[in-house]
């Protein structure tokens, strides 16, 4: 898959995290500048382009955050491609699930402004 000299267990490695977020999703690692690579995924009919450090993944092998800061990484990417989930991306995730889970204001009660619409007395 690799050109720059990756062996097969880093090949597996990248294998088992893509596995971790998605069994079904097609991937393929091209050279990039210096240690660095991309991997190109398809996933949802969408395609999706992630840069990842040679050295990072090598030194995965043997710790398990930075395993776990590079599945974070391609599935922070994954997750941007649900377009049914966060509709068209203006805002960012945070900002899309914020506003999805805030209160929706009640239709029938509106709110008057100060000193204006009361009741007299």
């Amino acid at each position: 898959m690799f050109g720059k000299g990756v062996h097969q267990e880093e090949e597996a490695l990248l294998r088992e995290i893509i596995r971790t977020i998605d069994k079904k999703m097609d991937y393929s690692a091209r050279e990039g500048e210096g240690s660095r690579f991309t991997l190109h995924f398809t996933a949802r009919g969408h395609d999706a382009v992630v840069s990842l450090d040679l050295e990072d993944l090598k030194a995965a092998l043997r710790d398990m955050t930075r395993r776990n800061q590079i599945r974070q990484k391609i599935k922070a990417r994954y997750d941007h491609l649900d377009q049914s989930r966060y509709g068209a991306d203006i805002l960012g995730l945070k900002s899309a699930r914020l506003l999805r889970a805030a209160p929706k204001p009640e239709p029938g009660r509106q709110q008057r402004g100060f000193g204006r619409g009361g009741p007299r007395r």
